[in-house]
């Protein structure tokens, strides 16, 4: 059992700084949302999409690329709350197998 323990303690001390990035990334996030030149870029791919433009390389690929950030950062848990449910969870488990064992 010292095995198990000391693998979910390690696991436990990865969450934790896990919560600590997720609010870091959310926090990056939010200051891309408000700078001027990123909003530009979104509403030039967006004017471009909306409004069938003539044929235009550039605004395409940038349009694709705006695309798969979005997609790729929807798929972050939006804060570090399941990381701290996860390491609670961690905690009661190696607790119980101390109490257990």
């Amino acid at each position: 059992m010292k095995s198990t323990i000391e693998k979910l303690q390690k696991l436990h001390t990865s969450a934790q700084k896990l919560e600590t990035v997720l609010q870091e990334f959310w926090s990056l996030i939010d200051e891309i949302e408000e700078d001027n030149e990123f909003s530009d870029l979104l509403n030039k791919a967006k004017n471009y999409q909306s409004k069938k433009q003539k044929s235009d390389e550039n605004l395409e690929e940038l349009s694709i690329r705006l695309n798969e950030f979005e997609n790729s950062m929807g798929q972050i848990p939006e804060d570090g709350t399941a990381a701290v449910d996860f390491e609670d969870a961690i905690s009661e488990l190696i607790e119980w197998i101390k109490n257990n064992k």
